[in-house]
C-alpha cells in the first residue's frame, strides 16, 4: 500500500526533480495526471466515502513528489479523472502537499457541470456537423466522439490556464500520465506526449520516463 505522507530520501527526490527538469527542457507546459491507479494505487470507482485519511494512504509517494517537483519548475499540473468528487481530490492534494503547491494544481473531474457542458457541446456539434478536435484561439477543443480518453478534461484545463494566466498551451506541449493504455493511445493520436503508469511505478521509474521524454 502506498502512503501519501511518506517522505522521500534525497536520492528519491533527485529522481523526480531530474524528471521535472526534463519536462521544461522538452518544452512541456502542462503535465496532466490521472487519478485512479496513477496518483493513487487503487481504483476509487468514481466516488469515495471511506474518509480522506484512508484515501491519502493510497497515494503513491513518487507520483505525489513528481507533482510538487513539476510545480516548482513552473510546469502547469492538472489531475484529469473520471472520478466525480473534484472537491475531495482538492482536499486530498491539500493534505499530501504543501498548501501553496496544492492550490496551483488544476483538477478536472467528471463533475455534473463538466458532463453537462460536454453534452451541450456534443449537441451543438451534432447540429453543425462538426465533430472531432478543433483549435480555437490556440485552445484545443474536443467534441463529439473525441471526448474519449482524457481529451475533454485536458481541453477544459487548457481553457482555464488561458483564462487564468493568458498562456496558450499547444498540443505538443502536453504530457499525459495515465495507467489506461487506451487513454494513452488517444492522447498520442491527438498529438500529446503520453506515458503509461504501470502498477509497479516507483522513484526509479522516472529514469525511464526521463529517457523516453528526451528521445
Amino acid at each position: 500500500m502506498a502512503s501519501g505522507t511518506t517522505k522521500p530520501s534525497k536520492h528519491q527526490r533527485g529522481k523526480v526533480d531530474s524528471f521535472a527538469g526534463a519536462l521544461t527542457k522538452k518544452g512541456i507546459k502542462l503535465l496532466a495526471v490521472d487519478f485512479d491507479k496513477t496518483l493513487i494505487d487503487i481504483h476509487s470507482r468514481g466516488v469515495w466515502d471511506d474518509g480522506l485519511s484512508k484515501l491519502a494512504s493510497h497515494v503513491r509517494p513518487c507520483m505525489r513528489d513528481m507533482l510538487e517537483a513539476a510545480i516548482h519548475k513552473g510546469v502547469f499540473v492538472a489531475i484529469v479523472t473520471y472520478h466525480r468528487q473534484d472537491w475531495l481530490i482538492k482536499e486530498l492534494l491539500q493534505k499530501i502537499l504543501p498548501k501553496k503547491v496544492a492550490k496551483q494544481i488544476y483538477v478536472q473531474a467528471n463533475t455534473a457541470e463538466f458532463l453537462q457542458r460536454q453534452r451541450a457541446e456534443a449537441r451543438g456539434s451534432s447540429n453543425d456537423q462538426t465533430q472531432g478536435a478543433s483549435e480555437v484561439g490556440g485552445i484545443l477543443r474536443f467534441i463529439g466522439p473525441d471526448w474519449k480518453g482524457k481529451e475533454a478534461h485536458i481541453s477544459s484545463v487548457i481553457a482555464e490556464i488561458s483564462n487564468d494566466h493568458k498562456v496558450t498551451v499547444k498540443k505538443e506541449e502536453i504530457l499525459l500520465m495515465d495507467d489506461d493504455i487506451d487513454n494513452i493511445r488517444i492522447a498520442i493520436t491527438c498529438g500529446h506526449l503520453a506515458f503509461q503508469v504501470q502498477e509497479t511505478v516507483d522513484y526509479d521509474s522516472f529514469d525511464s520516463f526521463q529517457t523516453m521524454l528526451l528521445l
